[in-house]
């Protein structure tokens, strides 16, 4: 649903696989306005990233348009802090084809995270694989820069890049104007630190809030000391302080209901809707 502040949105892939045509109006008929759209597992057909032709281009753009369901974000997500550098560099690749498709489509963003980072890992390890993200996130920027569409980096607080500190220093060391951010609260939180949720993000609006581009909104309940997913109202954590921070600083900006389930979507749309005074 559009209003002044917010439009809201979906990940496409968690209504299915169906053809372009069938996905958009799925999403649409259920009350979505725009999506983050992974091709290779929401549209028949594609099967990898990599496959994505001029033809399948044409045939979303098509769709999409004629439903009126805006790709807010295209999604692809690789691994740009692999110590492998082969199939680090493939993946930047990728990433860089997809900036070349979103900008066909006329999207705005291509989204990734950032390459799990083990919890035991020392801090001499995160560093040089900081650098590779670093190394990575360049040659991204630079073709982000050529195309007009920005890339969208996604911390997550076991990840590489997994704090607002550590995402201001990439944002900094990178200085791209074409480098944004997609904040996920639920993310940014490990089971540890749950109950710290609002220092944490408090933090991250701090640091980094001019770049917060896009924003996914999920649930999470702690369960034998593991993240599990819930519904946004079932979540641990409060999304209070967030969204007074959007409604006064973010008008515009693309909420995303990140992994909803067929049995209980429209409760966290409602939630959406009600957390952004719709």
């Amino acid at each position: 649903m559009k209003n002044t502040k917010f439009v809201l949105g979906a990940r496409a892939h968690d209504f299915g696989r169906h053809t372009a045509d069938a996905l958009a109006s799925l999403i649409k008929k259920n009350g979505f306005d725009c999506v983050q759209l992974a091709p290779a597992k929401a549209i028949e057909g594609i099967n990898a990233i990599g496959e994505i032709n001029d033809r399948h281009l044409e045939e979303i753009r098509t769709a999409f348009t004629k439903h009126d369901l805006e790709i807010a974000v295209l999604g692809c997500y690789i691994d740009p802090a692999l110590t492998d550098e082969t199939q680090r560099l493939a993946n930047v690749r990728l990433f860089c084809d997809n900036l070349h498709h979103a900008q066909k489509l006329g999207v705005k963003y291509v989204g990734t995270e950032t390459t799990g980072f083990p919890a035991d890992g020392t801090h001499e390890a995160r560093e040089k694989q900081y650098a590779l993200l670093k190394d990575s996130v360049l040659r991204m920027a630079e073709v982000a820069e050529k195309t007009g569409v920005s890339i969208g980096i996604e911390p997550v607080a076991d990840h590489t890049l997994n704090s607002p500190e550590l995402t201001r220093r990439l944002l900094d060391e990178v200085n791209s104007p074409r480098l944004k951010l997609i904040f996920d609260p639920a993310n940014m939180l490990l089971p540890a630190t749950v109950d710290k949720y609002d220092a944490i993000f408090d933090e991250m609006i701090r640091l980094n809030g001019e770049e917060i581009s896009v924003m996914h909104i999920k649930g999470i309940t702690i369960e034998d000391g593991k993240k599990v997913w819930a519904n946004i109202h079932r979540s641990a954590f409060s999304y209070e302080n967030i969204f007074t921070w959007l409604k006064a600083e973010k008008s515009g900006i693309r909420l995303l209901c990140d992994e909803v389930r067929m049995d209980s979507f429209m409760e966290d749309l409602n939630s959406l809707k009600e957390l952004a005074g719709i």
